[in-house]
């Protein structure tokens, strides 16, 4: 079964926000840490690190892993691609 598609808007009027984005997520990850280090919580890099180092959560976060970068480097071909089927 085909999954129905987004209808992207026209291109010459539409603002491209996915390189801000990235910024976004990557200012947000830095400052979380300094937050969360300086009021002695756990950061994202320590919670990154006790998932990974679980009997679980190592497997899953490497399947993850290797799919979100076969996503972004369009390794994956559209049909097995859900981030670009549901999201064009």
């Amino acid at each position: 079964m085909r999954m129905p598609m987004i209808p992207h808007p026209d291109k010459s009027r539409s603002i491209d926000f996915g390189i801000p984005a990235w910024g976004v997520i990557g200012l947000y990850a830095i400052l979380y840490d300094i937050l969360a280090a300086r009021k002695g919580h756990r950061t994202l890099s320590a919670a990154f690190y006790a998932v990974s180092s679980s009997k679980y959560g190592r497997p899953g976060l490497v399947g993850f892993w290797v799919y979100l970068s076969a996503h972004l480097f369009r390794a994956l071909p559209k049909r097995f691609d859900l981030f670009r089927r549901w999201f064009g």
